[in-house]
């Protein structure tokens, strides 16, 4: 099967009454790759459950990226972001350290 045939098995059996592609409560035993979907809407991916690393890279999004309520029992690496509008943190808890760096800002720092 190509990813062209797969792509028209999900289309064709996992779009609901509004025309959205649903594909929740997916579980696997193993690796999971999903890299370089182009999507033409929104994507939303909530609620992940991993027992291993979760990596996220490489984001181009014309619209908002929203990332809230995530659970790390190792570290969070977060770097190399460009935003051309805002960038909001709030209500962090970091048992460990916060290590901020290099940051380069062409207007205030709101505390």
């Amino acid at each position: 099967m190509t990813k062209k045939e797969l792509i028209k098995i999900i289309v064709d059996n996992f779009t609901d009454e509004f025309g959205n592609i649903d594909i929740t409560d997916l579980e696997f035993d193993t690796n999971v790759f999903m890299s370089r979907m182009k999507v033409k809407g929104d994507l939303s991916q909530d609620n992940q459950e991993v027992v291993g690393d979760l990596y996220q890279n490489s984001q181009e999004v014309n619209g908002t990226l929203f990332q809230s309520h995530q659970e790390v029992e190792g570290n969070l690496f977060q770097g190399q972001q460009v935003v051309f509008g805002n960038l909001y943190q709030t209500f962090q808890k970091v048992k460990g350290f916060l290590h901020q760096s290099n940051e380069k800002l062409k207007s205030k720092i709101y505390k």
